[in-house]
């Protein structure tokens, strides 16, 4: 009976203290990395349980200069901390925010799910799987900037980032320059310690918050980021082109785009007669482009509609206006011109008919005057003349014979 009963109880003590053992595998480390001071990083530790029915714990340890210390939220007001627990698994993350030289140490991440470990795990090390994370922080190194500028007109604009030698274990490896986190071109000068960036020909679509990133080559490995936000502020500008006045018939439909550009992006807006068009009609509609482009459309255009339109772009630094003259024409304006045409065609075949029935009823006048009147007298004469010759004729012809 009293083996037996020693056999149960080595048996117990076996099951239990596999039950003991952590049966936890870290599935993602944190990472190491490099940073300057008032700037922020965080880590991130992912676990998950290999075995046990036990509940998986992460907690975070730092080590430096020979002391380790976990931390949680009660350490320090700039740490945070965001666990969440799945089926099996744990993910937290670390942060710290507004980071001093003072940070610079080694951070170790430990999961157990032992359900005798305690809550220091650098006293049970044997309970806890671990993963760690250096971090070096590196005091500011001087950056001026270009200050704030504006933009006016199209013309060249040049921003530039002077870095300071930052000496120690780091030198500067590059700089780069991002526009709204958009990179760009550098046609500038790229050599230390004087950086620019150039745009000969800038206008209102060239606002917006330049970056300048220098990237310094840290001696023990690695790199480390250090950046400078300039805004550039442009005026509006209206970059639609519009006639002076547009002509359309009554009854079409008119779309009237305007676009404008400028930082910050201006708001775009239709005036008629000096009055902005809020309150739109069945006909009137205003609408916005994937482009910001600000549309206006006037369907079955009437007489009425004929007025100065006018663009109107503003942001917090100016505005900028655009007008334009939409004529209506009427339905028969074209019928006009040619009806025109016609009636003085018509009038100048009447003027000639007029005149050519007139001369002809002066000629058939004169006809009729000319058989009524006697014979003239020269006539007669004539012919007296020639009854005469023709007498003396005679009259020499019986001489002759006698």
């Amino acid at each position: 009976m009293k083996s037996k009963l020693l056999i149960s109880l080595l048996l117990m003590a076996f099951v239990a203290s596999c039950r003991a053992q952590n049966q936890v595998e870290i599935t993602t480390a944190p990472q190491g990395t490099n940073a300057f001071e008032d700037s922020s990083v965080q880590f991130s530790c992912e676990a998950q349980k290999t075995g046990g029915d036990d509940s998986l714990d992460i907690v975070w340890v730092k080590s430096a200069g020979g002391s380790v210390t976990p931390i949680d939220d009660s350490t320090d007001s700039r740490f945070t901390f965001a666990t969440t627990l799945t089926a099996g698994a744990a993910k937290s993350n670390f942060s710290i925010d507004d980071l001093r030289v003072g940070d610079t140490g080694s951070y170790k991440c430990y999961a157990s799910n032992d359900p005798t470990r305690g809550s220091n795990p650098v006293s049970e090390p044997t309970k806890w799987q671990t993963a760690q994370a250096n971090l070096n922080v590196y005091a500011k190194v001087a950056i001026n900037q270009t200050a704030d500028v504006n933009i006016t007109q199209i013309g060249p604009l040049e921003l530039g980032c002077q870095v300071s030698a930052p000496g120690g274990d780091l030198t500067v490896d590059s700089v780069t320059w991002t526009r709204n986190g958009v990179e760009m071109k550098d046609y500038g000068n790229t050599e230390q310690p004087n950086y620019f960036l150039k745009n000969n020909l800038a206008s209102g679509s060239d606002g917006g918050v330049y970056t300048c990133t220098v990237t310094f080559n840290v001696q023990s490995g690695g790199t480390v980021t250090d950046s400078r936000d300039i805004t550039v502020y442009a005026f509006p500008r209206i970059t639609s082109h519009f006639r002076k006045s547009v002509k359309y018939q009554e009854g079409e439909t008119v779309t009237l785009k305007c676009i404008a550009e400028g930082y910050p992006t201006p708001t775009v807006k239709w005036v008629k007669d000096s009055e902005e068009l809020t309150n739109m009609s069945s006909r009137m509609s205003l609408f916005m482009d994937d482009d910001g482009a600000a549309n206006l459309r006037i369907t079955d255009l009437e007489m009425g509609d004929r007025a100065t339109y006018t663009c109107s772009a503003e942001n917090s630094i100016g505005s900028a206006t655009l007008d334009v003259l939409l004529r209506v024409k009427d339905r028969l304006a074209a019928l006009w011109p040619f009806l025109g045409i016609l009636v003085e065609v018509i009038l100048l075949v009447a003027i000639i008919f007029y005149f050519e029935k007139r001369k002809s009823d002066d000629d058939a006048d004169d006809e009729d005057d000319d058989d009524d009147a006697p014979v003239k007298k020269k006539s007669n004469s004539a012919t007296n003349e020639k009854g005469v010759e023709k007498d003396e004729s005679d009259v020499r012809l019986r001489n002759v014979n006698a």
